[in-house]
């Protein structure tokens, strides 16, 4: 065996890992459960004062029921960089309508801030994020938190200030999305902007439409934390011109915005989780604290 060798490597590492926490619930509607997916950073010896970032992102499916499980992975690249990430199950729109997935939002954040200590949490480094209707949701919930406005008794007591929120994919304008045909392939019944506002007609609610869009509430008097938005060029689901509007309010409006349009990116997917992205993403979230 004297002849047999072997190699000694020398490795420099982040120690950083995460841990996995299935189904929290943060919310009872009389029987109705809705939970969270949990990716919370840790060191094997973390420090007393070590915390991290919280992302509450949102999966979208048309603000129908989304499939929370079917991006894990991707999302656990966002705890690898230490940010805990908690992946958010709403009310869906056959369940409740609009506000009602706003709502389940702030309440699932004050929820979490709740928790801080045991999740590990900066609660000085809060922020949402979504893609499609999640980025929709999350830009909503973003706005209205600034302004007080559809608001949820849930958790009031907890404090809880959103720093920025970035959105992918998101379909900021309802009336825009109402107008604008289906995508190839759908039935002519998906209808699924007026299944969110619980109407028959979206085209004949459009004070509620407007209350549901983003531009509503974007003015110069308006507290907006910072906004990140993506988008890709050859979206056929929701029309980049939604990201293109909601930036050009929100910079003449003097607002911190930044946005990104994909060249060749479609609705959602792996481009997203890229590492070009999330290092934009990464940096958008570790540069901000109060």
């Amino acid at each position: 065996m004297a002849n047999q060798q072997y190699q000694k490597l020398k490795i420099e590492y982040d120690d950083l890992e995460w841990l996995y926490v299935p189904d929290e619930v943060y919310a009872d509607y009389d029987g109705c459960k809705r939970c969270l997916q949990l990716f919370i950073p840790y060191r094997q010896k973390l420090a007393a004062e070590e915390t991290f970032p919280l992302v509450l992102f949102i999966p979208g499916f048309a603000w129908y029921r989304q499939e929370v499980y079917n991006s894990l992975p991707a999302y656990s690249r966002l705890a690898e960089r230490g940010i805990v990430t908690a992946i958010l199950q709403f009310r869906e729109s056959t369940i409740a309508p609009f506000p009602a997935q706003v709502e389940d939002a702030k309440a699932a954040l004050r929820f979490l801030a709740a928790r801080a200590e045991g999740y590990n949490i900066d609660t000085e480094r809060i922020f949402i994020a979504g893609n499609s209707s999640g980025g929709h949701i999350a830009l909503m919930t973003a706005f209205t938190e600034a302004q007080g406005i559809f608001d949820t008794p849930m958790y009031q007591e907890v404090p809880c200030r959103i720093k920025g929120v970035i959105a992918q994919s998101a379909p900021s304008d309802i009336m825009k999305c109402a107008k604008e045909p289906l995508p190839p392939g759908f039935p002519e019944s998906f209808r699924p902007t007026r299944d969110l506002l619980g109407v028959k007609e979206v085209l004949e609610s459009l004070e509620l439409a407007e209350a549901a869009s983003c531009g509503k509430y974007i003015s110069e008097a308006a507290k907006l934390p910072p906004v990140l938005l993506f988008h890709g060029i050859d979206d056929v689901h929701v029309s980049v011109e939604h990201s293109r509007e909601l930036f050009a309010l929100l910079k003449g409006a003097g607002k911190d915005a930044a946005y990104y349009e994909i060249e060749g990116g479609g609705h959602g997917g792996a481009v997203f989780w890229t590492d070009r992205i999330l290092d934009i993403m990464e940096t958008f979230i570790k540069e901000r604290r109060l």
